[in-house]
């Protein structure tokens, strides 16, 4: 988002700034990852300014959809299996991941799906004003809860931005 630099009152010092009045954030190298690991997230920003960074990615980013998110789930514990693979994959590419990225897998913060924070979802239905379609658990730490991760929610992004994040995915 940062890259994108500001449109219109997106995106600015003010913007990210009231984005933190709602979410706080540490840094993900510190170790209170273990008490409050959804800080490392931006968290708190509501579809409609994360729609202009999709675009600004380019073609083919854009949320996921319920179905693919859900088979993330289903694969979940065979890739935390393969962690040292992966690290090993990713370590090999001439352009390394942002140094977050290796952090997280080795944490094992990854995929983030049987708990971690409420996903918006591209969908069909429009939710209404202050409403965001959900997928996903939140951290109990966060908000107490006993979501099953699957299952779409309707969550007021009013009450609970904190626990509302966004994934990116790329069709190719």
């Amino acid at each position: 988002m940062a890259d994108v630099g500001p449109i219109d009152k997106l995106y600015t010092d003010a913007w990210y700034r009231k984005i933190l009045e709602v979410s706080q954030r540490q840094s993900w190298r510190k170790a209170e990852f273990t008490k409050t690991p959804w800080k490392m997230f931006l968290t708190g920003v509501p579809l409609e300014e994360i729609i202009p960074f999709l675009k600004y990615l380019g073609k083919g980013f854009r949320l996921p959809k319920a179905e693919e998110w859900r088979k993330l789930l289903e694969y979940s514990k065979e890739l935390k299996n393969l962690k040292r693979e992966l690290i090993a994959c990713l370590e090999a590419f001439e352009n390394l991941p942002a140094p977050p990225v290796l952090f997280w897998i080795e944490k094992g913060l990854y995929p983030l799906v049987e708990e971690g924070l409420l996903e918006m979802i591209e969908t069909e239905k429009s939710p209404s004003k202050d409403e965001v379609i959900c997928i996903g658990k939140a951290w109990q730490g966060l908000w107490p809860n006993t979501f099953s991760p699957e299952s779409i929610k309707i969550i007021d992004f009013v009450l609970l931005p904190k626990a509302v994040g966004f994934r990116v995915v790329k069709e190719v």
